[in-house]
């Protein structure tokens, strides 16, 4: 996609957005324990404009499912990621790991990185679980979040800080080919509007990633999301911050 197509894209976005943001008034978040559908693996993220709940895939029977949020400063990326470990970390099948050179994430998390240091040695323990996953006998049927092996989703903020280093780039990229079959999902964040998967991780897995897009500056918590870069996307609003 060429920047006059992502810049246009983007500008028909906004403009639903602003026709949207009245009709979906935010309604009071659930329980986080009441957030992730077990029986088909996923998560309530908000409300659609037509007060239907939003949600985005954890796992399917292929296995994991990885994700790519992009957003503006200021549209509510944040916010949503909270929403996905609370519930998370409430769930029993699923258990979430953040990275985030900020700091800006609850401390809900099994396990945190703050640096970009930190981030590299999370990332070599997700390979190591991924490869003792993937090595294990006797698993002949696609991966199925159990409370012994739950679904690990691994939160990566602030991407093009973090791939900067290039043992962290190398380790994500292979939990983004082979984490689905191990249960081990990514989730990137980047900043800006993109409508591509995030450089430099250009693997299959990552290009076919469920897409998160939050694009309104002016109305936080307003996005879109879609199974891939090429699907019709949703638009949604999260909960607000204080519910």
């Amino acid at each position: 996609m060429t920047s006059a197509h992502a810049a246009e894209r983007y500008a028909e976005l906004t403009r639903q957005h602003q026709e949207t943001a009245q009709l979906a008034d935010p309604a009071p978040r659930p329980p986080a324990d009441q957030l992730i559908d077990t029986a088909t693996g996923t998560v309530a993220i908000g409300r659609h404009a037509d007060g239907t709940v939003a949600r985005v895939p954890l796992w399917n029977t292929n296995g994991a499912v990885h994700l790519h949020i992009s957003a503006r400063a200021g549209a509510g990326s944040s916010t949503l990621i909270d929403h996905l470990v609370a519930a998370e970390h409430a769930c029993p099948l699923t258990e979430p790991w953040v990275a985030d050179p900020y700091g800006a994430r609850p401390g809900l998390a099994a396990r945190t990185a703050t640096t970009k240091a930190d981030t590299t040695t999370l990332l070599r323990e997700a390979a190591g679980l991924l490869r003792g996953r993937l090595g294990e006998t006797g698993d002949t049927t696609a991966y199925s979040p159990s409370a012994e092996h739950p679904l690990i989703t691994i939160t990566l903020g602030d991407w093009p800080h973090l791939s900067t280093d290039e043992e962290t780039v190398r380790l994500a990229e292979e939990i983004a080919s082979t984490g689905r079959a191990a249960g081990i999902s990514l989730r990137i964040e980047t900043w800006g509007v993109v409508f591509q998967p995030p450089l430099p991780l250009t693997t299959t897995a990552l290009r076919h990633a469920h897409q998160i897009t939050m694009t309104a500056r002016l109305t936080p918590g307003l996005g879109t999301h879609a199974p891939h870069p090429a699907a019709p996307a949703r638009l949604f609003r999260t909960w607000t911050p204080e519910q």
